[in-house]
């Protein structure tokens, strides 16, 4: 009991113990919440799912729909997309579907119009990463 009751009276002797003691406290407490919040972090990355091929494939044509009928000029748009669906092996020893484009077909109200026509190319070609001889813009047959 000699060295507690010595420990504490040392304690006692030291000037603005609360502070001291306050400070490791906020120390620790912000050490625990740093490191849960790089635990949930670390789980919600582990447990978003990846789109497979079909659903990639359809929300991309949706999307480029979508795009493409804001353009100015476009009005109402169909979109056709051809993929490629090579499989390639992962680091993981496991076989990933990555669809890639390789053409577009749009049809759209403003088809007709030689700026319309350049001004689809050209979003296709960015959003899907694809030359512009890929993608062929055709008027809507009234």
């Amino acid at each position: 009991m000699g060295k507690a009751s010595d420990f504490v009276a040392r304690l006692k002797s030291v000037r603005h113990i609360e502070l001291i003691a306050g400070g490791l406290l906020l120390v620790a407490v912000l050490a625990v919440y740093f490191s849960c919040a790089s635990c949930a972090s670390d789980k919600s990355e582990k447990t978003s799912t990846v789109p497979s091929g079909a659903d990639y494939c359809t929300s991309m044509q949706i999307q480029l729909e979508s795009v493409v009928s804001q353009i100015s000029g476009v009005g109402d748009a169909s979109v056709v997309i051809n993929w490629d669906k090579s499989t390639s092996n992962s680091f993981a020893s496991t076989q990933t579907e990555n669809p890639k484009a390789t053409g577009v077909i749009v049809v759209c109200d403003g088809g007709d119009s030689t700026k319309v026509k350049l001004d689809v190319i050209y979003a296709v070609s960015t959003l899907l990463d694809l030359s512009i001889e890929k993608i062929i813009v055709y008027p809507k047959s009234n």
